[in-house]
């Protein structure tokens, strides 16, 4: 059985975009990533599900729980999710280099 591909929608770009943006030493749970991109959580907790189960990023829960809330799950990306979050990134900016230049120009300039 292969690992399932994930389309690089915006909605995963985004959610990848705040996983990627953690800093090292501060973890990233759903409703944190939910309140960064403002998608709401019956968008967010499938594309995790999705990244999760294509080995893109990987979860760890919250030990030990908390008293005063609910247990969190935290999210990391992967190697694979590092390298597909690259490529992903590069071929978003290469696509948009060339809308650039095919946009049209206002009259009277170059």
């Amino acid at each position: 059985m292969s690992t399932p591909r994930v389309r690089m929608t915006m909605v995963v770009m985004d959610v990848l975009d705040v996983i990627m943006s953690a800093p090292s030493d501060e973890l990233t749970w759903g409703l944190r990533i939910c309140e960064a991109t403002g998608h709401g959580t019956g968008t967010v907790y499938p594309a995790l599900e999705r990244l999760l189960k294509a080995g893109l990023i990987e979860d760890e829960w919250e030990e030990p729980q908390p008293e005063d809330r609910p247990l969190r799950r935290y999210y990391a990306i992967t190697g694979a999710g590092l390298a597909a979050y690259q490529q992903e990134t590069a071929a978003r900016g290469a696509r948009k280099a060339a809308w650039t230049r095919r946009a049209p120009r206002p009259e009277g300039t170059a």
